[in-house]
């Protein structure tokens, strides 16, 4: 173990829990994260088309994969909390309180001045990144969805007056009345189709902002794991 690991460290196994399968007590796999996306645009870089079923669970772990590579890119100088949970999950997939102890006396070894506090410190740190990420996500998705309402609204009023007033022509133009009755019957049905025209969006949207919170609280559930095995291990 050294001092300074590797910054693509993979947590996919600590952040996406297989709940059914057994677990593997093996490494962790040191995949090269993806970072050819931007953490800007998980809202609005994805298609519109509305599907249900495992493209839920492919938008969580595709945020997870995102909030992965920011905590790598983010990680901080020195033995911190992201390597001592590597180090953890190299021993042993689900950590017993020995194995707790035992990497921290090895990781005290490489770093003289590491505490059970400072792990607890750094924890916070990331912890805090992932929420306020998940958070600016959530608020843009949000933003999204009160631009698509404004823009659907502003279609919808000007459809419906447009509405009025054909049937005020018709009534006032009798030697036009099929023409505008035809137009009449045009504009009454786009009135009627704004809704389906975007509930897909909004849906889209919906299931995004879930997926981010879905992956928020994976991501932070995983992280309080690890402080409390801390707290309980180490302090």
């Amino acid at each position: 173990m050294t001092a300074e690991k590797d910054k693509g460290f993979n947590f996919r196994r600590l952040f996406i829990r297989d709940t059914e399968a057994p677990v593997s007590e093996k490494p962790v796999q040191q995949d090269v994260p993806s970072v050819s996306r931007s953490q800007d645009d998980f809202i609005s870089n994805t298609s519109e088309r509305v599907t249900v079923g495992t493209q839920d669970q492919a938008l969580v772990e595709d945020f997870v994969q995102r909030l992965q590579n920011l905590i790598n890119q983010n990680n901080q100088p020195g033995f911190d909390f992201l390597e001592f949970t590597e180090s953890l999950f190299e021993e042993k997939q689900n950590p017993t309180p020995e194995v707790y102890k035992t990497v921290f006396r090895i990781a005290q070894k490489i770093d003289k001045s590491l505490t059970p506090s400072s792990l607890l410190n750094s924890a916070r740190h990331y912890k805090e990144l992932v929420q306020q990420t998940a958070d600016s996500e959530i608020s843009k998705g949000d933003g999204k969805k009160q631009g698509l309402q404004t823009e659907k609204d502003t279609e919808k009023n000007n459809l419906d007056s447009s509405l009025k007033s054909t049937r005020a022509k018709i009534q006032q133009l009798s030697k036009q009345i099929q023409d505008l009755q035809n137009q009449e019957l045009t504009l009454n049905n786009q009135l009627l189709a704004i809704d389906q025209k975007y509930e897909s969006k909004f849906i889209d949207i919906d299931r995004k902002i879930s997926a981010i919170r879905n992956a928020k609280e994976q991501v932070v559930v995983s992280i309080v794991d690890i402080e409390a095995g801390i707290k309980s291990n180490l302090s």
